[in-house]
This record gives C-alpha cells, structure tokens and sequence, in this order.
C-alpha cells in the first residue's frame, strides 16, 4: 500500500524519493482527484508559489479548451443526452493526444513547469466506475506512441462526503458522475489506479487533502520540491 502524505510527514526539506530521470527541461506534474479534491484550488496556489521562485509555470487541465476537450465537457453535463460510455473513453484518449502534442509537450520544451488538473488516471478511475473495460482505457491512453508519463503524479486523497459537501458549496453545474455511489466507484478506483502507478515505477505521492487549503498546500510543496530542477540563478551562484 502507498503511504498517504500527512502534515506531521513532511520536514522542513520535504520527503525524498528517488530521483527520477526527466526527458525534457521542464516538469510534468499532474494533480488527481475525485471531484471536490480540490485539485484546480491546488493547481492555482502551487502555480503562484513556483512562479514567485522564478519558475515559467503553465497551468493546463483535461478535458482541455480544446476542440475535442470542448465536446467532452458539453457532453458531461448531467442535461447533455446520454453517450455511450466507450465512446466517452475514446475521446478522453483523443483529447489527451491533442493535449501532449499541441500543449504540454511544447511546454516542456521551453523549461516550463507544467500542472495539469487530471491527466491518465482520471479516465481509468472515472470511466471503469462507467462500466468501460479497462484494458480498453488502457489501449486507448497507452497504445501506439505520443503518450507521456508525468515527472510527478500527486493524488489528492479525500473522503467522498467531504468531496460532495465541497461540490454543493460551489454550486457549480451538476455532471454526469457528480452522484454520490458514483463518487465511492471512482474513489475506490482512483485508489487502486495509484498504486498500480507506484507499483510500475512511476514517481506517485498520495496525499492527504482533507485538511485546509493551507496544509494540503504545505503537502504538494514538499512533494514537488523534490524533482524541482535548479534555477539558471542557483545554477550561477553554484558555479561561481
């Protein structure tokens, strides 16, 4: 079982895994969630940290803004008519394609410091809870080439009624996976799908994100902190 990160875990430097090689100059890091993890809030506040550090920070999201990203999102609202479920799952594949291809790859080219709200995992967690086989997600997302595996994978870790008590305050629209036995599939799917990440070597954390924003912040920071390259300037000032 992967440990969950709590507040008393983390030191003043932060916990510590192996390092991990990195293909690009910049960072993938990607932020998993039930809806309600608080994911986006987290996205927002770890992009204003790393950019005050002098970090290029670019803020993404699936489903994207994109042409297939748009269709998706129309098609999760709870008043869309009903889509049969694989054909969810291929578009999802399809976006995330676009995605790498036209965003985060460009991105991580120029040293950016990419964060992503929901990445790979989500669509095995969210569409096996909708039935779709998941080796059909799999192929769908890892089949071919194109596909990239984040630097880091932070899996926000919150209890399902206090994901819904979150969703009902915002009063956002509600969406086709928004009911609560629906949440408990995909939690319990989101949980196994990170420790099979782990399991295959993939750098993914869990986190404990039931606390204040504050606190779940403190969590990610040490987390990130760990495969932050070094910036030009310490770089400088190391070599002088």
């Amino acid at each position: 079982m992967v440990p969950v990160l709590v507040a008393s875990d983390v030191s003043e430097s932060g916990s510590s895994l192996r390092e991990p090689r990195f293909p690009y100059p910049g960072r993938f890091i990607v932020l998993e969630g039930i809806d309600g993890a608080g994911t986006t809030t987290q996205r927002e506040r770890l992009a204003a940290w790393l950019a005050e550090q002098g970090y290029v920070v670019h803020c993404t999201a699936e489903p994207t803004s994109g042409p297939v990203g748009t269709l998706i999102r129309r098609l999760l609202s709870a008043q869309a008519e009903p889509f049969d479920p694989e054909a969810m799952a291929l578009l999802f594949a399809a976006d995330r394609r676009d995605h790498i291809a036209r965003e985060i790859r460009p991105q991580l080219e120029r040293g950016a410091i990419v964060i992503s709200d929901r990445y790979v995992l989500s669509s095995l967690a969210y569409q096996t809870s909708a039935g779709v086989p998941r080796d059909l997600v799999w192929q769908a997302n890892h089949g071919g080439s194109g596909l990239h595996e984040p630097d880091l994978t932070l899996f926000v870790q919150v209890p399902v009624a206090i994901a819904a008590d979150r969703r009902a305050k915002r009063a956002s629209a509600k969406e086709i996976y928004d009911d609560l036995p629906v949440q408990e599939r995909v939690a319990a799917a989101y949980a196994r799908e990170a420790e099979a990440l782990a399991a295959r070597g993939r750098d993914c954390r869990f986190i404990d994100g039931a606390g204040t924003p504050e606190q779940v912040e403190t969590l990610l920071r040490a987390a990130i902190a760990t495969i932050l390259p070094a910036l030009p300037s310490a770089i400088e000032t190391g070599s002088a």
